[in-house]
């Protein structure tokens, strides 16, 4: 009985070992990340027809906010003001491929509907 459960507690302590050494998302191929940012875009232009043409610089200009953001240091006294800057100038940019006043309520709409949080948009201050 008794070297059960010292198997068993030694499995448990590689396990979290092991879950603390690959913590985070899995790295992700270009194809997935270009899928995502798709994703992403589909979810903001919602209800918004938009040509492929838009669609692709929707893309572009969400992967670029993406990896600005990404790239901001999290320790930095500021971060969360330098997301903001990078979240507010990417909803700028995607509005300026909008000719249409209620498409770009709408996009706004959109945006702020989704979900603050690991992988989202930045919370609004």
């Amino acid at each position: 009985m008794k070297k059960i459960f010292v198997a068993a507690a030694m499995l448990a302590v590689m396990a979290g070992s092991a879950s603390a050494q690959g913590g985070g998302m899995p790295q992700q191929t270009p194809e997935q990340i270009a899928a995502r940012m798709a994703q992403t875009v589909d979810v903001m232009f919602k209800g918004i027809t938009i040509t492929d043409a838009i669609k692709a610089k929707a893309v572009d200009i969400v992967t670029k906010a993406s990896a600005e953001s990404r790239a901001v240091d999290r320790a930095a006294p500021d971060a969360a003001d330098q997301r903001k800057k990078i979240a507010d100038k990417r909803n700028a940019d995607l509005g300026m491929l909008l000719s249409n006043d209620a498409d770009k309520k709408t996009l706004a709409d959109n945006i702020a509907a989704m979900p603050a949080g690991r992988g989202a948009r930045p919370p609004v201050k």
